[in-house]
């Protein structure tokens, strides 16, 4: 598996991967929403940073990330039905929170259904926990109200990875 940025010309590509990696949801009650949704657009694509996980050259997984609020926002990990569960999306992750640690960012964020196995279970398996309401800032606040309008905040939980850096780390000593 070859892990890697993306490129504009990834974008189709990107799109079928979360389109075909949302029909997981047509199996669980009240989810079949998720499923029928349009992929991400183009320009939300283009517009953040993507890692893409490739196997025999061609993308079967990646990560849309941005900056906000001085953390590193998780806006969707996607992989395809056929290579789930062979780590490619723990590999998509670990490159995250590796990208977050070079930026640095203080956290990896990210909102997320509680229940299904592979949304929020599957991240606290990783070490993410729930974010602290008290550090949810502006630009993730703006997500969650947008989240809001078409999602029932019930189902939803907001996650963060916390990035420890040798600075704060002896800070805090």
């Amino acid at each position: 598996m070859i892990v890697r940025r993306g490129r504009s010309d990834d974008v189709p590509a990107l799109q079928t991967i979360e389109k075909e990696a949302r029909t997981v949801y047509t199996t669980l009650a009240g989810f079949e929403f998720a499923a029928a949704s349009p992929p991400i657009a183009a320009d939300r694509l283009i517009s953040g940073t993507t890692i893409i996980a490739e196997i025999s050259e061609s993308p079967v997984g990646f990560a849309l990330v941005q900056p906000m609020d001085g953390a590193l926002y998780l806006a969707n990990i996607s992989v395809l039905p056929d290579a789930s569960n062979r780590g490619v999306g723990a590999r998509l992750l670990e490159r995250v929170i590796a990208h977050a640690c070079a930026m640095p960012a203080t956290a990896v964020t990210l909102a997320t259904f509680r229940s299904p196995p592979w949304n929020g279970p599957w991240f606290r398996r990783r070490g993410f926990t729930t974010m602290p309401e008290s550090e949810v800032g502006a630009g993730l606040r703006t997500v969650l109200i947008r989240h809001a309008s078409f999602l029932d905040m019930q189902t939803r939980e907001t996650l963060w990875f916390p990035i420890i850096t040798v600075s704060s780390a002896t800070q805090n000593s």
